[in-house]
């Protein structure tokens, strides 16, 4: 007779251990190992700064295509990862290898996210629009994809390597700060390297020759880093959980009533809205950055580069996030930052309607900008690295509940949620750029309408930041702190350590 596992998914009661790992983590995580697993932030910096600063301007105001057709483009490509990204969550949490459950995905996916990211910056010449905006879709879903099979399961992993409520906290500053600084120093050197200001071009951004070399070189760097974090996090495999022989093999009707399953849980929910609306917002504030930079404040790529020391904004988030997480809840810190993020979108352009900020073109102009953005930077840091670290927290609810470690599905809810920066907040951008701001293609910034430009200053400085507000009433819903996820862990350890009683006694 065979034994199957008996899940009531409301009260969370099982027989057996349905997840287990091969050895127990007795010490902290090493710092060493934080950091290798941080570097497959790295991948999805890159990719996020090619298409939330330049996938747009480069087809719009290069190529010629419209937003609107960009933006179609973006929307049914988000679509593809809305379906996706679960599925491939799902089936990372329930995949048996030698290699645990997720390493094989995170190799399988180096190679296609890489070619085509590659493709998407080498369209064919002399394309019509349709032509045109066809090939934007295909690659963009192809890189968006791709990318899926390798940081789902990464984000995944992470959430696996320790089961501490502060120590989760850390892995995820770690992961977030290696993607940070990386990042940082690579866009600074895709400024001034890659993207200088010419006698023909002196905002160095509208050059079309830089772009085809851009796609290659990050292309080349996103295969490189995603290989790295795989190869280096090998030997973490033990210390991972991976389905026991006592959980069924699940099917794609499973993997989908599984999704169903996980959006039940209301923590889940809440938090996930929240981090889509914060990741919407921001990703069309960075749509909205890079022409601000350009039309609106002025400044050449040759400026624009100095805004990596903003960084220091980000380093200062690193430092206090241990003290923020021993005095108050994850819940409360993350809905502080937001509302932060929202003061700071307003102040920004506020400022220059108000006539605080110095004229274009005055020596003080950008730095009060780069230490504004600093502020940001600090407040965008916490949000990030508290969504992250709410996660594995939810994950321990779940099996709680269910008896299924689901951190490749919780996370995918995530994943997906960073990547409508690229998606949604594309989409909605080249929209608001296209209808409502009424921004024309391969426009020049010394040819603007000076209404033009307040039309975009007031879409970027007030709309967009006033949508905040909705993940900071999501939050508030947020129901989960410190004290009843230890009762949680507890009453989950004595569950498995009277499964495994029950075991050896019915072998004895």
């Amino acid at each position: 007779m065979t034994n199957t596992p008996k899940t009531h998914v409301h009260t969370g009661v099982t027989d057996e251990a349905l997840f287990v790992s091969a050895r127990q983590r007795q010490d902290p995580v090493p710092i060493h190992v934080k950091i290798l697993n941080g570097f497959g932030s790295v991948p999805g910096q890159h990719k996020d700064f090619a298409f939330n600063t330049l996938l747009l301007l480069y087809y719009s105001q290069i190529l010629g295509l419209s937003a609107s057709w960009a933006s179609l483009a973006l929307g049914v490509s988000l679509v593809v990862d809305a379906i996706s990204d679960p599925l491939v969550g799902g089936w990372s949490d329930n995949f048996r290898s030698r290699f645990g459950r997720r390493h094989l995905f995170m190799l399988a996916a180096i190679l296609p996210t890489s070619l085509s990211f590659n493709a998407l910056f080498h369209p064919p010449t002399a394309l019509a629009d349709a032509a045109l905006a066809a090939w934007m879709l295909t690659f963009t879903i192809l890189a968006r994809l791709s990318f899926t099979f390798f940081a789902v399961p990464w984000a995944a992993m992470s959430i696996e390597l320790s089961h501490r409520y502060e120590e989760r906290t850390s892995i995820q500053t770690y992961r977030v700060a290696v993607g940070w600084f990386v990042g940082a120093v690579f866009t600074f050197l895709m400024y001034a390297l890659v993207f200088p200001p010419t006698e023909n071009d002196p905002s160095g951004l509208l050059n079309p020759d830089s772009y085809a070399p851009f796609g290659t070189l990050v292309s080349v760097l996103i295969a490189s880093w995603m290989l790295i974090t795989t190869l280096t996090t090998l030997n973490q495999i033990p210390y991972l959980a991976r389905p026991s022989e006592t959980l069924p093999r699940v099917r794609l009707t499973a993997l989908i009533s599984q999704t169903i399953s996980a959006l039940r849980n209301r923590n889940f929910r809440m938090v996930f809205l929240a981090a889509l609306t914060t990741a919407a917002i921001a990703g069309t504030g960075l749509v909205f950055d890079v022409y601000m930079n350009l039309y609106f404040w002025k400044f050449s790529s040759e400026d624009i580069k100095w805004f990596i020391f903003a960084a220091v904004g980000a380093a200062a988030a690193f430092a206090v996030i241990a003290p923020l997480q021993r005095r108050f809840e994850k819940q409360q810190i993350v809905i502080a930052a937001v509302a932060l993020i929202m003061l700071l979108g307003v102040t920004k352009v506020g400022f220059r309607f108000a006539g605080i900020w110095p004229d274009n073109g005055q020596p003080l102009l950008l730095p009060l900008l780069v230490l504004h953005m600093a502020v940001m930077s600090f407040a965008g840091a916490i949000a990030i690295i508290m969504y992250a670290a709410i996660i594995p927290d939810i994950v321990d609810e779940n099996e709680h509940r269910t008896g299924l470690r689901q951190e490749g599905m919780f996370s995918a809810g995530i994943a997906f949620a960073g990547k409508s920066t690229t998606g949604l907040g594309l989409f909605v951008g080249g929209l608001l750029l296209e209808w409502v701001v009424a921004f024309p293609v391969q426009t020049q910034p010394q040819t603007m309408d000076p209404d033009l430009i307040v039309r975009l200053g007031v879409v970027d400085g007030i709309l967009v930041p006033a949508f905040s507000i909705i993940p900071i009433l999501l939050l508030r819903q947020y129901q989960l702190n410190r004290v009843q996820l230890e009762t949680i862990q507890g009453e989950v350890r004595e569950r498995k350590q009277r499964a495994a009683n029950t075991r050896r006694g019915q072998e004895a």
